[in-house]
């Protein structure tokens, strides 16, 4: 957009669009953007951590911020750092990001990505007119709208923090908001200029000191000296949130009480599957015998489920089996009395739920020792499965640790559909 006319005119009308929008808007817009680009970052990068003096957040926790007008000063290096600092701060307040207009406003496309992919307050700089554009975003920061300022002007070149302008120290003492220093950590090594894909690196946001500006060159020096001194910091490559408390969980007396009595449970009435805490707990302890233990242990509680069932049965008690069909019942009936060594391997895979075939080991009255033996096929298949997701977990740790969640989510959404073939083919089943 190479008319100053129509730049002016892009101008007012994006700052009229947002004013009229409102802080309620603007909060629903900015908690969606930092959702998504949490996902994004999940996937393409090594995670964002935000750390503030002692305390870590992982990328899906909220951090806390100031109350009141809030105007938070960063580094800026990478347009990543913008994603971030939407990504943190979107999550508990509305926020909008100052860019230049020269730069966002020039296409369709910039304009789409700047106005609802990002968020942004336009300035046009260079121009007499940026601080008064600046300056006109103030009713939404004094009703609660965070304000993101980049204080070098633009990108850094060598990745180093630059001498800041001091308009946002000026606006923050015309309305009494707090500046928030905010380092970003890493964002040139993660989207480096001209890049169009990121790297898979840790991005971290250093939080420095809040405070009110008494005095707007020496606050904005010194404020320059707190990023630089965070921007140093070494970079912090912690897991995700999910990932931690997963792994805590996996490797603690919780995780192997879950596997054995969920194994257990399936065994005897319970509709899902007993691999389904093991697999959501054995990716994350990496190449450890830990990842051996839980599947032995939930090896074990199958067997325990399977041998009450059938003893139950076989005493006259018939336990509940949601989500089974009468066809399930009759088909592993009839290879029960064939062969319960064939039954059980064909139980591994045809859908047919393990405790169906340990209730028809009752109804035929099979042994203890019968019942023991066909149950190798049954160990193996949790072996098969447990060793699987263990190996996999563990190679693919690094691209699993910032967004196990999200991996976890999908997965568990998408096991009620694999039951719902099951049951339908087996109600249906003609054989």
């Amino acid at each position: 957009m190479s008319n100053p006319t129509e730049l002016n005119r892009s101008v007012e009308t994006l700052m009229l669009r947002l004013n009229r929008l409102g802080t309620r808007r603007l909060r629903q817009l900015s908690w969606f953007r930092a959702k998504i680009w949490g996902l994004v970052l999940s996937i393409f990068t090594a995670g964002l951590t935000s750390l503030k003096e002692d305390k870590q957040f992982e990328l899906f926790r909220k951090v806390p911020l100031p109350e009141g007008p809030l105007v938070v000063v960063a580094n800026h290096a990478s347009h990543i750092d913008s994603v971030a600092l939407v990504t943190m701060i979107g999550r508990t307040r509305p926020v909008l990001v100052v860019a230049a207009a020269d730069y966002w406003l020039v296409d369709k496309a910039s304009e789409l990505i700047a106005r609802f992919a990002i968020g942004i307050w336009p300035i046009r700089r260079g121009s007499d007119k940026a601080f008064e554009d600046l300056m006109l975003v103030k009713d939404l920061v004094k009703a609660g709208v965070v304000l993101v300022v980049f204080p070098e002007g633009g990108r850094s070149e060598n990745g180093e923090v630059q001498d800041f302008h001091t308009g946002a120290f000026r606006l923050a003492t015309e309305i009494d908001a707090t500046i928030l220093p905010i380092a970003v950590v890493n964002g040139d090594k993660v989207l480096p200029r001209k890049s169009l894909s990121a790297k898979h690196k840790p991005l971290n946001l250093r939080i420095g000191k809040a405070f009110k500006v008494n005095d707007v060159e020496k606050d904005a020096k010194s404020t320059q000296k707190q990023i630089t001194e965070l921007h140093k910091t070494r970079v912090v490559d912690a897991p995700g949130f999910g990932f931690s408390r997963v792994r805590k969980i996996a490797f603690g007396w919780v995780g192997l009480i879950v596997v054995f009595f969920w194994a257990v449970g399936e065994g005897i009435f319970w509709p899902l599957v007993a691999e389904m805490p093991l697999l959501l707990l054995v990716v994350t302890v990496g190449f450890r015998w830990r990842g051996a233990l839980l599947i032995a242990v939930s090896a074990l509680g199958s067997i325990v489920g399977v041998l009450t069932t059938w003893w139950l049965v076989d005493k006259g008690f018939h336990p509940p089996s949601p989500l089974t069909t009468p066809n399930m019942f009759d088909y592993a009936r009839r290879e029960m009395i064939d062969s319960p060594n064939s039954a059980f391997w064909d139980q591994m895979w045809n859908g047919i739920p393990v405790k169906v075939y340990a209730h028809e080991a009752g109804a035929i009255h099979l042994s203890f020792l019968e019942v023991l033996q066909s149950l190798v096929p049954r160990v193996l298949r949790i072996a098969i499965l447990g060793g699987g997701g263990w190996l996999l977990g563990s190679s693919l740790a690094k691209w699993l640790k910032p967004n196990l969640g999200l991996v976890q989510a999908v997965s568990l959404m998408a096991f009620p559909f694999g039951l719902f073939q099951a049951v339908w083919f087996w109600t249906y089943y003609k054989g």
